[in-house]
């Protein structure tokens, strides 16, 4: 039997800019943020714009209505009959200097999961550790560091929370997984992003016709990221289960990657779309 409300995981295959439009101090370009947390998340409405797109490029052989599922273009026209919530995010990869990166996340992200799931009608019995500053949980004992900061930490991961993150498309996840203080990720959260520097070239001169291959004038901007390997979520909900399925549908088989955000043709953007089962 079908469902009006699933949720989609989200991982990061390349990286991943979704911008704000506008300059945050030395960054010009950064990306979308949740104003209470400083996470970085891509809004609902440009999510649902990625699905649209979709739908009417990659998906034209499902002959989809895309007005009837993802409403008019136009202000004065149908309304949706599915929605998109914010992706949030749910790993961050973070460099670690004592061995291969690491999927790092908190208690307040895995308990705002455990909420999300649950108002999807989705099973979430498995427990979210206790964690101190300055020390993880993870999937083995002694000192890490990551970035440059020094961890204690201690093997506490139970199987269900990480058979739950799997599900969202994170494999192998165990050997990989690091649950920090609230606090400490907050730090990563805001710095542990790719910030890149950007510049445009003037190739001919429009005076005398020349090739000149320079950098322009002034044509030098610092662009954030969010890394590839990072994992979200966004939650889908629809008028019928018809048209949830509809928006699953598009991803079955090896049909199974979106571009979201900006800069699609450098290649960024691109996420593996995974349902998480109901049960």
């Amino acid at each position: 039997m079908g469902t009006t409300q699933t949720i989609l995981g989200l991982k990061a295959e390349t990286s991943i800019h979704a911008g704000t439009g506008q300059n945050n101090g030395v960054i010009d370009l950064p990306i979308q943020r949740e104003v209470h947390t400083g996470y970085p998340c891509v809004f609902g409405s440009a999510v649902k714009g990625a699905f649209r797109a979709h739908a009417e490029v990659r998906r034209k052989d499902l002959n989809i209505n895309i007005k009837q599922v993802f409403g008019s273009a136009s202000d004065k026209g149908d309304a949706s009959n599915v929605s998109f919530t914010d992706a949030r995010l749910l790993l961050l990869p973070v460099r670690s200097l004592t061995g291969h990166f690491k999927l790092v996340t908190c208690p307040s992200i895995l308990n705002r999961l455990k909420r999300d799931m649950q108002m999807m009608g989705q099973a979430a019995s498995w427990s979210v550790p206790d964690v101190q500053k300055q020390q993880v949980v993870g999937a083995g004992n002694g000192d890490i560091f990551l970035e440059e900061f020094k961890f204690t930490q201690t093997a506490g991961l139970n199987d269900a929370l990480v058979a739950a993150l799997e599900q969202f498309g994170a494999e192998g996840l165990k050997a990989q997984l690091i649950i920090m203080h609230d606090d400490d990720f907050a730090w990563f959260a805001q710095n542990a992003t790719a910030v890149t520097p950007h510049i445009a070239i003037e190739n001919i001169d429009e005076k005398t016709g020349d090739l000149k291959k320079i950098v322009k004038d002034g044509a030098l901007w610092y662009e954030e990221s969010l890394p590839s390997d990072s994992l979200l979520y966004t939650m889908l909900m629809g008028k019928t289960a018809d048209d949830v399925a509809k928006v699953t549908g598009m991803f079955e088989g090896d049909q199974r990657f979106i571009q979201i955000g900006g800069n699609e043709t450098v290649g960024m953007g691109w996420c593996s779309v995974k349902e998480v089962a109901h049960g």
